[in-house]
């Protein structure tokens, strides 16, 4: 949004009904349109099956074909971003050039990807903390009700496949 893409597809967003990290995700990314005053279009959030390379290549070519084509795709996390890449390579379109690919997750394919991927990073060291915290209360104190949402920082790691476009 910063570099003005305004046309952001999602890829593995929400499917009605379904609970979970995609539905949060899905949830933050029409925060952030509301935000930036731009009008949710349910065609550009687009459900995948499994969350593996050749779902977000599927999911990505299918955006491709899309007029206007979206300038940027937000992929619920890194392997669904690097099958993007690939359906972008294939349709003869390059990242950022033609648009923006973004992934969730950090996981190290991220960095050595051509081009390399930018993600958001979660705080992967106060996820183990808050999981044992968790774990312990539970051991603890069994058949209490126990609290399940936490939250834990994050950093947006730019990388290659986003940016200003020349």
């Amino acid at each position: 949004l910063a570099l003005g893409r305004r046309t952001i597809a999602i890829v593995g967003g929400a499917v009605r009904g379904r609970q979970g990290t995609d539905r949060l995700r899905t949830k933050g990314y029409r925060s952030a349109l509301r935000a930036a005053r731009i009008p949710f279009a349910p065609g550009l959030v687009v459900p995948v099956e499994h969350y593996h390379w050749q779902d977000g290549a599927r999911a990505a070519a299918a955006l491709l074909d899309r007029r206007p084509r979206p300038d940027a795709l937000l992929c619920l996390n890194d392997h669904l971003a690097l099958g993007a890449l690939r359906a972008l390579h294939e349709a003869g379109l390059r990242a950022p050039d033609d648009l923006d690919v973004v992934g969730f997750d950090d996981i190290e394919a991220s960095r050595f990807s051509v081009p390399s991927l930018t993600t958001i990073a979660p705080d992967k060291e106060s996820i183990a903390d808050v999981a044992v915290s968790l774990l312990i209360d539970r051991i603890d104190r069994p058949g209490a009700e126990h609290a399940i949402d936490r939250l834990v920082g994050h950093r947006l790691a730019v990388r290659e496949s986003s940016g200003e476009r020349a």
